[in-house]
């Protein structure tokens, strides 16, 4: 079993300032999926029995956000940016999702077959299909965030111009996801250095831990925080 992947450092700046934002944020973004694959890893080979479903809900909810993130940078965010950076500028992030997209969406596959009983569930190969990509992916995940370098955003945007880009594509994200678990997900695999990540609303946080992780609760105990953002050991007892 590989160990577990680091977290990115995040870049130096102030989340507050629209210039570092860029940056900072993606790296928080991707440190959320860092810590969702780093349990998946962790916890695949010992669930059994009702641990299961939740666990595959947990799962999907993982490999449904990078998937979602990666789209939205590829329909929306890179083009935004490309308007003012020029034409081709995050053309190398566009191809290094092709080198691990495709394995990412057979294991979604796999998982959405065992959550409806055409599989078996196996946490070995679960692992194995996650070690088909992850080395790949993670690489990618720090490759990333010097494109966003603040200097270089700050070269060619305006402060309102990045707010705008950076409010439509929350619009766009919040309007493609399922409350009940890309939310959830977002509690449980963030990280504590990071709380202000994701940057959501007071009121929407409250909802995200007092309603939408209701329907799904036994699945968001395999996040590395509790629900109120907190660390926990693990626990991979089966």
């Amino acid at each position: 079993m590989p160990a577990p992947y680091p977290l990115l450092e995040l870049p130096p700046g102030d989340f507050k300032n629209m210039f570092d934002y860029q940056a900072i944020n993606m790296a928080a973004a991707h440190n959320a999926f860092i810590q969702g694959i780093n349990a998946m890893v962790l916890y695949a080979p010992t669930v059994a029995g009702e641990k299961v479903e939740p666990f595959v809900i947990f799962s999907l909810a993982v490999v449904d956000s990078i998937h979602h993130h990666h789209d939205l940078e590829e329909t929306f965010y890179f083009g935004e940016l490309e308007k003012k950076l020029g034409k081709g500028a995050l053309a190398g992030s566009v191809e290094q999702h092709h080198t691990f997209v495709p394995q990412l969406v057979q294991l979604k596959s796999y998982l959405e077959d065992v959550r409806a009983g055409k599989e078996k569930y196996d946490g070995a190969l679960i692992v194995e299909k996650i070690q088909s990509f992850s080395d790949i992916m993670v690489e990618h995940l720090n490759a990333e965030i010097p494109v966003l370098e603040s200097s270089r955003m700050r070269a060619v945007f305006t402060e309102k111009e990045l707010k705008d880009i950076d409010s439509a594509f929350m619009k766009q994200a919040l309007a493609k996801i399922d409350f009940n678990t890309t939310l959830p997900l977002s509690v449980v695999c963030g990280n504590p250095a990071t709380p202000w990540f994701p940057p959501f609303p007071t009121p929407l946080k409250w909802a995200i831990r007092w309603w939408f992780s209701r329907k799904y609760s036994a699945s968001w105990e395999f996040g590395p925080l509790d629900m109120s953002g907190k660390p926990r050991l693990p626990n991979t007892e089966s």
